[in-house]
């Protein structure tokens, strides 16, 4: 019970952000949840997902790392998985993983959602957001560009 309200309340949260039409599911069928939102979810297993072509651009992709049927997964086939996923697939990517997958989480651009150290048990939550995967820095826009009016005035 508890989950099922995790997974609402987050799925809330992320449908206040941007709509959330389609969504792609690997490691669990997430159908169940259609009750409290409309959303139209396609479930893979590791293997068809590897196989499916690119087709249609899903608003969210759901991993469940932890569950049953990844557990068997090596590191590069976790890899595949996401990469394919984040690049491809999926607008926004919501990964639930164990600790032991926090390197290759990070290293592939996610974030995380629920801080390891706030909880005792082996579980993570990890987003990826094209639309915030990376901050613009402040020096990065016109004003600090060419600068035509300092010509001629500093030496550089």
């Amino acid at each position: 019970m508890a989950e099922q309200n995790v997974i609402t309340s987050m799925l809330d949260d992320l449908s206040k952000e941007q709509p959330i039409s389609t969504a792609i599911c690997i490691g669990q069928n997430l159908e169940q949840y259609n009750q409290f939102h409309p959303i139209l979810w396609h479930h893979f297993n590791v293997t068809e997902f590897l196989s499916l072509p690119f087709t249609q651009r899903f608003d969210l992709g759901f991993v469940i790392l932890d569950s049953e049927m990844m557990r068997g997964l090596d590191e590069q086939q976790k890899s595949q998985m996401l990469v394919k996923l984040r690049d491809l697939l999926a607008k926004r990517i919501v990964v639930v993983s164990t600790l032991q997958d926090e390197q290759l989480l990070r290293a592939l651009g996610f974030t995380q959602l629920i801080d390891k150290t706030t909880h005792d048990s082996d579980f993570a939550l990890w987003q990826f957001n094209i639309l915030t995967y990376k901050h613009i820095p402040d020096w990065f826009n016109s004003k600090f560009w060419a600068n035509p009016e300092n010509w001629n005035k500093f030496r550089w």
